[in-house]
């Protein structure tokens, strides 16, 4: 099994070095070596690198990409490609905490609680880019930033890696998309669609096609939320809007959005915002 790379959603990706390398002869192999603290990211421009990691090898052309694991064996055993170019990261990355959840890749809603960032993010273990012109000059310019003499530079690097390592991800699960994945994203969608109404079980597997038991499991197993809870956040959502936007009163938001009574509207409310709206609206602006 692939050795994963995991990153935090509330930490960045510390730079500890970036690098571009160009071996034109072809006199270059990996590095043989054991690096306890530092992940590896290695991006090829041209030529091909083979680079070996705890026995498994794997073949780098232009365009592809690995991320090799801290404190895990890498090595190579042949020697590059004569006029091979690539760009190298070494960085550290926290522990992550294995009873954390995954990021869901799916769309959120604008309401973000605070333990969504205490989620884990598995990265690709290799791949081969269809942004290359993109990711190249991603490169070039945390490269730059790196060099450079600016005092926040490990800072803004960091920050760089981070969003190259997210973009790489993204564009994986978009490769990776399955009939499971297009269910879901229809799902939420539908949701999204009818944002002023909480559509009920009977309503959901008419549009869907679909059991709701079934439905409702594959959606709490790829979101980690319940159907009930993303609406809630949803028509919460649309309530701040009309808190916003239209100056209603809680009364008002509630009669809007179908909810039985206003009182029922506050506990949802509450549950979803962690504030009763009466506090809430003391708590923002309005035109």
């Amino acid at each position: 099994m692939a050795h994963r790379i995991e990153i935090t959603a509330n930490s960045l990706s510390l730079i500890q070095e970036i690098g571009f390398i160009k071996d034109e002869n072809g006199v270059f192999s990996h590095p043989n070596r054991i690096m306890p603290e530092l992940n590896v990211f290695i991006y090829v421009v041209s030529g091909r690198l083979k680079v070996i990691e705890e026995g498994e090898l794997y073949d780098l052309r232009k365009g592809s990409y690995l991320f090799l694991s801290k404190n895990k064996h890498h090595w190579g055993e042949e020697l590059y490609e004569r006029g091979s170019e690539w760009f190298y990261i070494h960085f550290y990355s926290e522990n992550t905490d294995n009873e954390q959840k995954e990021f869901s890749p799916y769309r959120h809603t604008s309401i973000i609680p605070k333990k969504l960032y205490h989620s884990n993010i598995i990265l690709p273990k290799t791949g081969k880019t269809e942004q290359i012109t993109y990711t190249e000059s991603k490169l070039s310019k945390l490269l730059e930033t790196f060099e450079s003499s600016h005092p926040f530079r490990p800072i803004y690097a960091s920050m760089g890696a981070y969003e190259l390592f997210l973009d790489l991800y993204m564009e994986r699960m978009k490769d990776s998309y399955s009939t499971t994945n297009r269910t879901v994203t229809k799902m939420i969608e539908l949701f999204h669609k009818n944002k002023g109404m909480k559509l009920d079980s009977r309503k959901i597997e008419k549009e869907m096609g679909m059991s709701y038991s079934y439905l409702s499991s594959l959606f709490k197993k790829h979101t980690g939320k319940s159907i009930t809870q993303y609406q809630n956040e949803i028509l919460i959502e649309h309530a701040i809007q009309l808190f916003k936007n239209q100056q209603y009163n809680v009364s008002e938001v509630s009669d809007s959005l179908g909810f039985s009574n206003p009182f029922y509207f506050s506990r949802v409310f509450k549950k979803v915002i962690g504030v009763a709206p009466t506090t809430y609206l003391e708590q923002i602006y309005r035109k």
